[in-house]
């Protein structure tokens, strides 16, 4: 979600040298980025609790050396709103959550309440605005490399990927953002009988008992399913998804990553709200947001999950109206394709 602002930057910039600091299991992202030069990989700092204090000065100091000009701070931690301070970096933009920016320069204000919801992508955007930068059409960005695209799998049919998974990161654990498994089976079910699609499943390695669940019991021809999970790199999966007329899937980054490469895209929402972590832009028509809410206050809100009393979000998304969704998404595809 922050690769709509490297977009900008880099019009705005085209002589600078962009370098993105990210940590070890989310760096993939900027490295599959033609708008950045260079990724410093920071490991875990930045996730409460996963590293010393000595590993955060060494990346200060680390930075210092580079002499950089500019930062754009991605990051609402007051302990990283703080590193280019302790880099000697004269200019720092960054989000301002409840007065934790103090040490930027410039500070771009986050608003702190559910009833007014911003997306994530449209907030590092407005670090670009703050500097008076124009914006045009943004849209996140994933480019695979040649390598990457040569193992893609292809069938003679067209392919609908699915991911079951979800809301597990090294920050966090919340698989209530998961639609149940068994509604994911009837709709791969209808979707194989009903269009004679492959269905790939996707996922990580932590995803494979979830797979391996969803195969069980499920009455389809061999080879229109394809287990795909903890098989593939990121920058593969990006290449997998390429060649696929549509994802379904929950919150997530392979939810992102799908959007990315442009492909038409389902997000089934439960305690996060698509208003700030939906497929974007959101007013791209290949993009649907699935989100029954009862009081349309997120659950999950400023990195924290909420008292939740009436847990019937993700029961709400019926399979036939991800199915309704589906097939007019995959027939549309099909039109432009042809």
């Amino acid at each position: 979600m922050t690769t709509p602002l490297l977009e900008v930057l880099r019009r705005h910039y085209p002589q600078t040298t962009i370098t993105y600091v990210a940590g070890s299991w989310s760096k993939v992202i900027a490295e599959h980025q033609p708008t950045v030069d260079t990724v410093i990989d920071c490991g875990s700092v930045g996730i409460p609790g996963r590293y010393r204090f000595s590993d955060y000065l060494a990346l200060a100091m680390r930075l210092r050396r580079d002499h950089f000009e500019l930062a754009f701070v991605l990051d609402r931690s007051p302990m990283l709103t703080l590193l280019p301070w302790l880099a000697g970096i004269p200019r720092r933009v960054g989000l301002d959550s409840q007065g934790r920016g103090f040490s930027l320069t410039d500070r771009v204000v986050v608003l702190s309440s559910p009833q007014h919801l911003q997306h994530e992508a449209d907030m590092y955007l407005d670090l670009a605005r703050a500097l008076h930068l124009s914006i045009d059409h943004p849209r996140m960005h994933f480019v695979p490399t040649s390598e990457e695209q040569a193992t893609v799998v292809r069938a003679e049919c067209r392919q609908v990927a699915i991911f079951p998974g979800g809301g597990s990161n090294p920050g966090m654990e919340l698989t209530a953002k998961r639609w149940p498994l068994e509604r994911y089976r009837e709709l791969a079910s209808r979707l194989i009988h009903d269009l004679n699609v492959q269905v790939l499943l996707i996922g990580g390695p932590g995803d494979a008992t979830l797979t391996r669940a969803l195969m069980d019991g499920l009455d389809v021809p061999p080879d229109n399913i394809l287990d795909l999970a903890g098989k593939l790199q990121f920058g593969q999966l990006a290449a997998q998804l390429q060649s696929c007329c549509l994802f379904v899937g929950n919150d997530s980054s392979p939810m992102h990553l799908a959007a990315a490469v442009g492909i038409p895209v389902i997000a089934i929402f439960g305690p996060t709200s698509p208003q700030e972590y939906g497929p974007y832009p959101a007013d791209d028509p290949k993009h649907v947001a699935i989100w029954h809410h009862p009081t349309e206050n997120p659950c999950f809100f400023l990195g924290k999950m909420r008292n939740c009393n009436n847990c019937t979000c993700m029961q709400a998304v019926t399979v036939e109206e991800v199915w309704s969704v589906a097939h007019r998404l995959i027939e549309r595809n099909s039109e432009v394709l042809s």
